[in-house]
């Protein structure tokens, strides 16, 4: 009983019906150069827009985001409700853990994130240079909502997409192991995939119903069982495959 009130003791949660976002701390690495991100709470949820880059070669492509920093986790579970995103042009979306150092160049850590073109993505991030470690191609539709589910417990990191009309269900599952990142904070994340070649436009998504915890594993002999027609990637570390800007995560055109 002890040891379940202390979990709860350190869940958090967030369903910014306040319209505020106390207790986060805006990850805005490209205000210094001149391109700051917005932060919004359209009808009691939680937009967050990462202006233009204004020199993607140098200071890497559009992205911005919340953590809580708050609270450090090592095994953990975070989920997200994504309420809509902009797919007029290649992003990635998500949830980020494990995060430590975050700024222009020293953000560590974990992301799982959807990219509009067709795809989750598990992704570690170092300095913000990426590692892809796993993917698993879905498609979801911006006048829908989705839940974004990110699980680690030590190496081992899954994440999954739900939809919320039919939410036992995943429609696609990625898993990777990778230690290189032992604890850190969980939040929010918006990243444009755009080739910093052709330019930055931006990236914008709105989300809702944020919760964190730490991860408690199944019952001992529990099976861990992926349903029928879930997508799923099992890949080692470095295992990724895909073309990466020279900042941030990876871009889904090979």
């Amino acid at each position: 009983m002890l040891a379940g009130l202390s979990s709860a003791a350190r869940a958090q949660s967030d369903d910014f019906n306040d319209g505020n976002d106390a207790g986060w701390t805006h990850y805005d690495p490209l205000a210094g150069v001149g391109a700051p991100g917005q932060w919004t709470f359209p009808g009691g949820a939680y937009r967050i827009r990462a202006a233009v880059s204004p020199a993607p070669g140098t200071a890497g492509p559009s992205r911005a985001g919340s953590l809580r920093l708050d609270q450090s986790y090592t095994d953990f579970r975070a989920t997200v409700d994504l309420a809509t995103f902009d797919n007029s042009h290649d992003q990635a979306i998500g949830l980020f853990a494990r995060a430590t150092q975050p700024g222009l160049g020293t953000t560590n850590g974990y992301a799982f994130t959807y990219a509009v073109t067709g795809g989750v993505n598990l992704t570690r991030v170092t300095g913000e240079a990426p590692t892809d470690l796993g993917q698993a191609p879905v498609l979801l539709n911006p006048a829908k909502s989705y839940r974004l589910v990110f699980a680690g417990q030590g190496p081992a990191l899954t994440g999954q997409v739900f939809d919320l009309s039919a939410p036992t269900v995943p429609l696609a599952t990625v898993s990777a192991v990778d230690a290189t990142y032992a604890g850190g904070s969980t939040g929010l994340v918006v990243f444009d995939n755009t080739d910093s070649r052709v330019g930055s436009l931006g990236a914008d998504a709105t989300f809702d119903n944020f919760s964190a915890a730490p991860f408690v594993a199944p019952e001992p002999g529990a099976a861990v069982v992926f349903p029928a027609g879930a997508a799923v990637v099992l890949l080692g570390r470095g295992g990724g495959r895909r073309r990466r800007d020279r900042r941030g995560w990876p871009s889904s055109d090979s």
